[in-house]
């Protein structure tokens, strides 16, 4: 079975890309991490403005993430992670997954308008435009060695024939 790491920018496609891959491999386990962090009852640190707080509760995030595909690929399911988060460190929490890693990172200008179009979200999705602007900047220029770099239809197409 096995494990992917989707990421990218907010609004670049990885829920999307989430959704084609399960419907590809069977059975999957789709974790979106933000859904994951969504269930904090009280005392949700958000993404913006990032702080010390935010940092912490991605992290617990990302074990609790580790733990639940841990769990799911050893009951023989396929797992897709789904998270905008640095590769590096993305590297270092999800490695012993041995996972197939998957930047998705169309153009600034196709994110940003795949985020205005999105109506996945129950907040207004124009309030991640500077974050958008600001990560697609952070991927672009990190080293993704390792990964599988799709920036347009025809490369995500190509990935899922190849599954």
């Amino acid at each position: 079975m096995a494990t992917f790491v989707l990421t990218g920018p907010p609004g670049a496609g990885k829920t999307t890309l989430a959704t084609r891959i399960a419907e590809k491999v069977c059975p999957t386990l789709h974790i979106p991490v933000d859904d994951l962090r969504s269930w904090v009852a009280s005392g949700l640190a958000e993404s913006v403005p990032w702080t010390e707080e935010t940092e912490r509760q991605f992290q617990i995030a990302e074990e609790a993430t580790l733990k639940i595909a841990q769990t799911y690929a050893g009951r023989g399911f396929h797992v897709v992670i789904d998270h905008c988060r640095n590769i590096e460190r993305l590297n270092m929490v999800f490695s012993c997954l041995s996972p197939v890693k998957i930047l998705v990172l169309p153009s600034l200008e196709t994110t940003l308008r795949q985020n205005a179009e999105r109506q996945n979200k129950d907040f207004d999705p124009q309030v991640l435009v500077e974050t958008i602007k600001f990560t697609h900047n952070v991927f672009s220029n990190a080293d993704y060695s390792g990964w599988e770099v799709l920036r347009s239809l025809n490369d995500i197409d190509r990935f899922l024939d190849s599954l």
